[in-house]
């Protein structure tokens, strides 16, 4: 028979093991979010010093020279590759069809969606005027370990702009597997525009490839 003592031993031992869960799940998410803010820090950076050698260089030239886009593309594509994981992004948008591609197509389509993602992405960094940003406080703890969802209010043109990162721990470290911005699922959109493609031109995936590497 258990005794008081028992019961209250256990009950105890049950309470100290669930903080210590919370607390390394509170862990995870520091960790996710020290990513989130490293990375986007770095864009701001590279951005503003781009922004100061067109200045530089158009003051020596006595004409107006525009942003570097190349090499900020450049630079963006060294920091992302840092941070977001391409081929879990590219998986996710073939969805079903990714089991019918061939490992060529899959790695084809790869290149090309980090290539339109990475000049997206880099696109709307350097046309918008970003003021600040803000990690948000996690109203959430993730229940599944090794995921975790990182909030940020991006403050830029006189608006603000609510991202959400969906990460998961890599044997790299933590990686960005989706991205919703105000909203708007990017991946799910992408995973809907990549199936009525395949859709339009009656499931040749390599029409689709070719089609995501030059939409003209």
């Amino acid at each position: 028979m258990m005794t008081l003592k028992t019961k209250s031993t256990r009950f105890t031992l049950t309470i100290v093991l669930l903080l210590c869960a919370l607390m390394a799940k509170a862990d995870e998410w520091q960790e996710a979010s020290q990513v989130v803010e490293k990375s986007t820090q770095a864009m701001l950076s590279l951005l503003e010093q781009g922004r100061l050698d067109a200045l530089r260089d158009s003051e020596t030239a006595g004409e107006t020279v525009p942003l570097d886009v190349s090499k900020m593309l450049l630079g963006m594509e060294v920091i992302m590759d840092t941070v977001i994981d391409f081929e879990s992004l590219a998986k996710g948008v073939m969805a079903k069809f990714y089991r019918r591609a061939s490992p060529q197509q899959i790695d084809e389509f790869q290149a090309v969606f980090k290539r339109s993602l990475l000049n997206t992405y880099s696109g709307a960094v350097m046309s918008l005027k970003i003021n600040n940003f803000e990690i948000q406080p996690n109203p959430t703890l993730s229940k599944k370990p090794g995921r975790q969802k990182v909030w940020v209010k991006v403050l830029a043109n006189g608006a603000a702009y609510d991202i959400n990162y969906a990460m998961k721990k890599r044997q790299q470290g933590w990686r960005v597997t989706n991205v919703t911005i105000d909203g708007i699922n990017l991946g799910l959109a992408f995973r809907k525009q990549f199936s009525s493609a395949m859709a339009q031109r009656k499931g040749n995936m390599d029409d689709v490839i070719a089609f995501w590497n030059d939409p003209s």
